[in-house]
C-alpha cells in the first residue's frame, strides 16, 4: 500500500509499511491492517497534474517515501507497555502462580500434576456420573475460566499462557481426566487457536479413549464480523453447568448450549488498551467501541461520552444485531461485565444508566456488575444480553458453588423512604445586623475562596490536595447565607456557622469546625448579653477545647490547631486581631518542622512534610490576616 494515512495516536502521516514496521512484534498484520483501515485517516491525493508528472519525478518521490519509512522505523522509540508495573514473581511463572493462588483460595478445586506445561484445574468433588462441562482459553481473563470451576458450572478449565490458547495436549488431558460414561461438552470461544486446539483434542479423546465428546462454539460479540466469543460465553457455562448438575444427557445439554449461543449477544467499550501488555492505542478523550478481550481493534473509536450515552450506544448496537432479531416475550438477562480496571463506583453508574434507560423494562434478570470475563487491566466494560425463556431464567438462578458468579437478581428499585426532616439551622434565629461582625466574616470567606489554589497545592504535598477546595466551598456557602445571619446575636451566629460547616465541608475538617463553633455558641449562651469584645476570646478558646476533646489533636500535633490556639491566646491577652494574626503566622512557621501526631500528615513520611507548612494552619493564618486588615 503506497497510500499515506494519518495515525490518530500521534497525528503524523505514514505509509502502511511504516506503520507495520513500528507495530511489528506488538500486533499481527491483520490487526495493524484493521487499525489502518478503521482509524487512520486517508490523506487527500495530489492533483491530476502532479499524478501525471514525469517518471523520473515519480521515482524520486518513491525513493523519498522509502527513505522516510526507513528513518521513521529507526527514529520512533520502541514503546513498551503503558502500565508495566505488576505484582508478579517471574514472567515465566505468571499463569502457574495465579493458578496456584486460585486453588489455595477455592474449595474443591485441584490441578493436574503435569504442570506447568499442562495447566488444568478441575473439581475434586466430581465423580464422573454426569455430563462434564469443560472450557478454557488464554490467561488474563480471570475469573474466567478457572474461577467458574465448581458445582453448577464448569467441571474443568484449561489455561494457556496470557492471551494464548491452551495446547492440544492440555485440552486432551482435561477431557480424559473428568469425562465419564455420560460424556462431556467442550465450550469453545470463537478464536482460531481455541477452535483448532479444542477440536483436535476432542477428536483424539474420541479416537484414543472412545469418549463421547461434543463441542459448541460461542460467538456473541456483535462488534465486528469476526463474531468473537466474549463475556456472553458465561451464559453457556452457567446454563449448561446447571443442566449437567440436574443429570441431563449430553444431547440435551448440547442442544441447550446451542440455543443459548443463538440467543446471546455482547458488546464492549474501553477507555484504554490492555495497558499491562501493550502501549496505549486509544487517544486521550477517546474510547473504542467493540474492542476485543485481547485488545483487538473494535468497530470504531469515538469521543468519550457520558455513562448514559455509552449504555445507549451498546444497547442499540446489541439489539440491532442479527443475533437479537427474534422477539423476546420473556425479556432479557443482562450481564454487566468489568473488563478489569473500571472502579466499582463507575460500574454501578453504568448499571444505573442501564436501568434508567428505555430498555429497563425488558431487563428481567441482572447479573453483575462484576469482573467476570476480563482483559487484564483494560479500563472498559461490556454488556451481554440473553433472550430469556422460563427455562433459561430458572437455570441462571440455580445454585452454584462458584464464588465469582454473581447472583441473578430481578432488578427492583424500592421507593425512597422519607427520612427524618432535618431542622434548618436558621429556624431558631432571625436575621439581624452588626456591620463590624458582618464585614469580618465576609473578609474571612473571601480570603478562603481566593486561597483555594494555594491551599490545594500545599495540601497536595502532604495530604489529599483538597484543603483549599473544602474551605473555599464552605466560604461560598456562608457568603450565600449572609442575609440570613443573626449578626447581632453572638451565640446565634456561631450556631449557624456550626451548622453550615457541618453541611458544606467534607471530611473531618467540617466536623471539627462545626464542633468548634457549637462550643463557642454554648459558651456565649452562658455569658448572657456580653458583647463580642467581652465574651468572644473566651468563647473561641472554649470552642477549641471542644475541638481538641473530639479530635484528639492539640498544639504541636501539626494541624490547624497550631495556628488556632496561638491566635486564641493572643486574643485572650488583649492583643486584638493583629496580634492574633501574628501569632497564627508564627504557629504556621513552626509546623514546617513539627512531627505530625494527628491530621492529614500523620501517615506521611518525614521526607514529604519536612519544611512544608501545614495547610490547615496556613488557612487559619490567611483568615486572621484578612480580618486584621
Amino acid at each position: 500500500m503506497s497510500e499515506l494515512r494519518r495515525d490518530p495516536e500521534d497525528g503524523k502521516v505514514y505509509s502502511f509499511d511504516e506503520l507495520s514496521a513500528y507495530y511489528k512484534g506488538k500486533y499481527n498484520k491483520g490487526e495493524v491492517k484493521a487499525y489502518w483501515e478503521k482509524e487512520c485517516t486517508p490523506i487527500k491525493t495530489k492533483t491530476d497534474k502532479a499524478a501525471s508528472a514525469e517518471p523520473k519525478a515519480k521515482a524520486k518521490a518513491k525513493a523519498k517515501v522509502k527513505a522516510k519509512a526507513k528513518a521513521t522505523a529507526k527514529e520512533r522509540p520502541e514503546r513498551g507497555p503503558a502500565n508495566p508495573k505488576r505484582f508478579i514473581n517471574e514472567e515465566s511463572t505468571i499463569v502457574q502462580d495465579a493458578m496456584d493462588g486460585l486453588i489455595w483460595s477455592t474449595p474443591n478445586v485441584a490441578r493436574l500434576d503435569s504442570y506447568p506445561e499442562i495447566k488444568v484445574v478441575f473439581r475434586t468433588d466430581w465423580d464422573k456420573g454426569k455430563v462434564a462441562i469443560i472450557s478454557g482459553g488464554g490467561a488474563g481473563h480471570e475469573p474466567m475460566h478457572g474461577g467458574f470451576v465448581g458445582k453448577g458450572m464448569l467441571t474443568a478449565a484449561i489455561s494457556g499462557e496470557t492471551f494464548a490458547s491452551p495446547t492440544i495436549d492440555a485440552v486432551f488431558a482435561a477431557i480424559v481426566h473428568v469425562t465419564g460414561a455420560k460424556g462431556c461438552l467442550l465450550v469453545i470461544k470463537n478464536y482460531t487457536g481455541d477452535r483448532l486446539n479444542f477440536t483436535l483434542a476432542a477428536q483424539k479423546a474420541k479416537t484414543l479413549y472412545g469418549l463421547e465428546v461434543e463441542t459448541v462454539l460461542t460467538k456473541d460479540d456483535v462488534a465486528t464480523v469476526a463474531e468473537r466469543g466474549i463475556a456472553g460465553t458465561l451464559f453457556v457455562h452457567k446454563l449448561c453447568g446447571a443442566l449437567a448438575e440436574a443429570g441431563k444427557s449430553l444431547a440435551e445439554v448440547k442442544a441447550a448450549a446451542e440455543a443459548v449461543i443463538d440467543a446471546t449477544a455482547s458488546m464492549g467499550v474501553s477507555l484504554s488498551s490492555v495497558r499491562r501488555l501493550k502501549p496505549e492505542m486509544i487517544a486521550q478523550k477517546k474510547m473504542e467501541l467493540g474492542l476485543g478481550i485481547h485488545g483487538e481493534p473494535g468497530s470504531k473509536t469515538v469521543d468519550i461520552a457520558s455513562a448514559t450515552v455509552v449504555v445507549d450506544e451498546l444497547m442499540e448496537q446489541i439489539l440491532a444485531s442479527a443475533r437479537m432479531k427474534a422477539e423476546a416475550p420473556h425479556g432479557y438477562a443482562c450481564l454487566v461485565n468489568n473488563l478489569g480496571a473500571v472502579p466499582q463506583l463507575e460500574m454501578c453508574i453504568m448499571v444505573s444508566a442501564l436501568m434508567k434507560s428505555k430498555w429497563a423494562g425488558s431487563i428481567k434478570l441482572l447479573l453483575g456488575p462484576a469482573p467476570l470475563c476480563t482483559s487484564l487491566d483494560m479500563n472498559g466494560m461490556s454488556l451481554s444480553l440473553l433472550r430469556l425463556t422460563p427455562q433459561f431464567a430458572d437455570l441462571l438462578s440455580a445454585d452454584t458453588s462458584c464464588a465469582a458468579w454473581p447472583k441473578a437478581v430481578a432488578p427492583f428499585f424500592p421507593a425512597p423512604v422519607a427520612g427524618i426532616k432535618l431542622k434548618d439551622m436558621f429556624d431558631d434565629f432571625k436575621p439581624s445586623s452588626d456591620a463590624e461582625i458582618s464585614a469580618l466574616l465576609e473578609k474571612a470567606c473571601k480570603a478562603l475562596i481566593d486561597a483555594k489554589g494555594v491551599l490545594d497545592t500545599l495540601d497536595s504535598k502532604v495530604g489529599d490536595a483538597d484543603c483549599g477546595s473544602t474551605l473555599a466551598s464552605a466560604g461560598a456557602k456562608i457568603m450565600e447565607a449572609l442575609d440570613k445571619m443573626p449578626f447581632a446575636d453572638p451565640a446565634g451566629i456561631c450556631a449557624c456557622l456550626g451548622g453550615l460547616c457541618a453541611n458544606s465541608m467534607g471530611g473531618s475538617s467540617g466536623v471539627l469546625m462545626s464542633i468548634m463553633f457549637m462550643g463557642m455558641a454554648a459558651e456565649l449562651s452562658k455569658s448572657g448579653s456580653k458583647s463580642w469584645a467581652e465574651a468572644g476570646p473566651k468563647a473561641f478558646m472554649a470552642g477549641l477545647e471542644a475541638m481538641m476533646a473530639a479530635g484528639g489533636a492539640s498544639k504541636g500535633s501539626r494541624t490547624m490547631l497550631d495556628a488556632l490556639l496561638p491566635a486564641a491566646e493572643a486574643l485572650l491577652e488583649g492583643k486584638g486581631l493583629a496580634g492574633a494574626s501574628a501569632a497564627a503566622d508564627a504557629g504556621v512557621e513552626a509546623t514546617k518542622n513539627t512531627s505530625p501526631s494527628a491530621g492529614r500528615s500523620e501517615n506521611v513520611p518525614e521526607s514529604k512534610w519536612r519544611g512544608i507548612e501545614d495547610p490547615g494552619a496556613k488557612a487559619v493564618s490567611i483568615v486572621f490576616a484578612a480580618m486584621s486588615k
